[in-house]
């Protein structure tokens, strides 16, 4: 039995396990919010996200870069390869978990993500599980993944090398994941975060 899990969905985990709160001292994610994001519940595109899509589009694509002030789409322009393919399938394995989902683009040598945030601090994604995509991205000769973050008043960049990334504190957290897919099977409807015939001697989670 192989579990199907994708960056974003480890990112939700990551910030249920930590309690994290946002700006008015509101979790960000309970346990129901939890729930509700492994069975994709949909919900309105917040302004946030939209502004994220934007930025991504704005980038890669010339749209909307009006929406943007002065330099900002040029500077982000200037900090990705030149030629790249864009929303590159990328999949990688740990024990009995697949972790599969899109980067935004891949060069010859490197791949990058554009990130969009209200408040910028260095190392903000360390922790990303995105990083994991590294782990996927070798077989292609690519070992560095690059976000590229605005604030909307500037442009960083954080670089991950596989051969100095530290991928413990993810693997615990997908471990620890599991573990709670396993004890809320009877909330889970996303079958898809399981593939059953991984193993066909053994039962599925949800069977």
């Amino acid at each position: 039995m192989i579990f199907r899990l994708y960056p974003t969905l480890l990112n939700s985990f990551s910030l249920y396990l930590n309690q994290t709160r946002d700006a008015h001292g509101k979790i960000i994610v309970d346990e129901i919010e939890m729930i509700e994001r492994i069975n994709r519940v949909k919900k309105p595109t917040t302004k946030a996200q939209q502004k994220g899509v934007d930025f991504e589009r704005a980038v890669t694509l010339g749209e909307n870069e009006d929406l943007f002030a002065e330099g900002i789409i040029d500077k982000a322009r200037n900090l990705i390869p030149d030629k790249y393919k864009t929303q590159f399938y990328v999949e990688s394995r740990y024990k009995n978990t697949q972790i599969y989902g899109y980067v935004d683009g891949v060069g010859e040598h490197v791949a990058f993500d554009l990130k969009s945030t209200s408040f910028y601090e260095p190392g903000r994604f360390l922790k990303n599980h995105q990083n994991l995509y590294l782990l996927g991205l070798q077989k292609f000769g690519i070992e560095q993944l690059d976000y590229v973050i605005t604030d909307f008043t500037d442009v960083y960049v954080e670089s991950y090398h596989l051969n100095t990334m530290d991928f413990n504190p993810l693997y615990e957290q997908i471990e620890k994941f599991t573990a709670f897919l396993e004890e809320n099977k009877r909330f889970i409807r996303d079958k898809k975060i399981v593939d059953r015939k991984a193993n066909d001697n053994q039962l599925s989670l949800f069977e």
